[in-house]
């Protein structure tokens, strides 16, 4: 392995191992450093790759293209909540209730484009059928990643701080459906949707900031 892969994979490593350690409320951060470190592992893992295949090491052309769609899906979710704390978006969804469906309508309708946007920008981010090629490693540390984004999303618009089980159903829902269609996404003949997710992410993010918190 040259040192470009191997950076490369302990780049996505730390970034797993930091989104996991925010997303279980181990540690706090805000939306902006979470994204970047639930992208880490699916850009590592396919960076190792690309190294590996070419003998350079860079960040896939279609993660920098939905990079601008996960920006503003991020900025939707913290403007809604009031906050860019991760863990003050899971407490204002505790408080106010699931934001896809409470609020003024205008903004529950941004929640919603934004949401879609950021269900097509998981989809396209974790398109490749497992970057590290036949490496297990390289492929459960891209599902990882995948499954970090998953959280993350689900996260900024149906994860209230679980101190049920029934708090947890909503949030789990929309991470399991985000990520049986990004699943399935894999397996299609789709077009590269970046520009779909951009612009559903720039509609709901206006139409959140339109409508106000809840």
């Amino acid at each position: 392995m040259s040192v470009r892969s191997r950076v490369a994979f302990a780049t996505g490593v730390a970034g797993l191992a930091g989104a996991v350690a925010v997303l279980v409320g181990r540690a706090d951060a805000n939306i902006g450093l979470l994204l970047l470190l639930a992208m880490a592992p699916v850009a590592g893992a396919t960076g190792v790759a690309v190294a590996a295949s070419q003998g350079a090491s860079v960040v896939p052309a279609r993660i920098v293209r939905f990079t601008p769609a996960w920006a503003l899906v991020a900025a939707a979710g913290a403007i809604r909540a009031g906050s860019g704390s991760f863990s003050d978006v899971r407490g204002a969804n505790a408080v106010a209730g699931i934001a896809l469906a409470r609020g003024p309508v205008v903004s529950v309708a941004g929640a919603w484009l934004a949401l879609i946007a950021g269900v097509i920008a998981l989809a396209g981010t974790v398109r490749s059928k497992g970057a590290g090629g036949g490496s297990m490693v390289l492929r459960a540390l891209e599902t990882g990643g995948g499954v970090a984004l998953g959280v993350f999303l689900g996260g900024l618009f149906a994860g209230p701080q679980v101190r049920a089980v029934s708090d947890a159903i909503w949030w789990a829902a929309v991470v399991v459906v985000a990520g049986l269609i990004s699943w399935r996404a894999r397996d299609l003949d789709l077009p590269d949707l970046w520009v779909a997710a951009m612009l559903l992410a720039a509609a709901g993010l206006a139409l959140t900031i339109a409508g106000g918190s809840p």
